[in-house]
């Protein structure tokens, strides 16, 4: 069986050297080296960093639609692919190439939270679980037909970059679990309801400014959900001659019971090792 894993993000990555550990005749493609930083210098994916380390030969592709697509498939012969985190669209034709079909790893558990980024989404929506599904592709976003799910009931103070270190290992366990079925194309496969979807947008850095309307939930939510990027941060009104800082970034808050109330963005109280603020409804330290 010829196996081909995509992948760019490091939420495949446990997905990867699982499939190396139990696979010899694997495979991998990823998106190429990105300029970031200042600098503008070029960088691997950490899926090509990933496959590299482990001995692994890499195809790059920045598009998997029309000919791209074709040569990709042509020069892998690739009959099973299994995808995480890669970044691009596939092409209905890609899609349809591959013999055993094409399946992907997705952070939460379908149809809920189909889109760019379900982890951070259901943190701020305050989902009680998470989860990851292994589904077939098909052309439209996430709306593929399932062949597993893995939940997980993570810890109140969870943020989403360890959330996503935990779903990773999760859709390594689940992909392993499914595996062989896959490769023998026997895998069962349960049609989603539409009735159900909700949508999990890519996070502008817009939304990083602190939300000191809402409810002091929502403020520890948003503080957890968009760490490590782009993090919550807030404007600080200061005197012309503080050294105190415009901007500060909220690194962890806490709820707090028993203020009284007063605008939102007020500080309630100092101490040496705490601020308490007001927010539209209750406060946080």
């Amino acid at each position: 069986m010829r196996l081909l894993f995509l992948g760019s993000g490091p939420f495949g990555i446990p997905a990867l050297r699982r499939l190396q550990s139990l696979r010899e005749d694997l495979m991998v493609a990823t998106v190429p080296d990105a300029r970031h930083g200042r600098s503008r210098s070029l960088r691997p994916s950490p899926i090509k960093s990933e496959a590299l380390e482990l001995g692994l030969d890499v195809h790059e592709c920045d598009r998997l639609r029309g000919r791209a697509g074709r040569e990709l498939l042509e020069q892998t012969g690739a009959q099973l692919i299994i995808t995480a985190d890669i970044r691009l669209i596939l092409g209905s034709r890609f899609l349809e190439g591959p013999e055993r079909g094409c399946f992907n790893l997705h952070g939460s558990l379908l149809p809920r939270w189909r889109g760019a980024a379900p982890i951070v989404r259901a943190i701020l929506a305050g989902d009680e679980q998470l989860g990851v599904t292994l589904y077939r592709m098909v052309p439209a976003l996430d709306a593929g037909p399932v062949v597993g799910f893995s939940s997980w009931n993570p810890p109140a103070a969870v943020t989403s970059e360890e959330a996503e270190l935990h779903l990773s290992r999760l859709a390594a366990d689940l992909l392993e679990q499914h595996l062989e079925t896959l490769e023998m194309g026997a895998a069962t496969l349960t049609e989603q309801s539409e009735d159900a979807v909700t949508i999990a947008p890519k996070v502008e850095k817009s939304e990083g400014w602190a939300r000191w309307d809402g409810d002091s939930g929502f403020l520890d939510r948003q503080v957890r959900a968009l760490k490590p990027w782009p993090r919550t941060r807030t404007r600080v009104a200061r005197q012309a001659a503080s050294s105190c800082p415009d901007e500060v970034i909220l690194d962890q808050v806490s709820q707090i019971e028993g203020m009284p109330a007063a605008d939102a963005g007020t500080v309630l109280e100092v101490t040496s090792d705490r601020i308490i603020v007001a927010c539209g409804h209750g406060a946080v330290a």
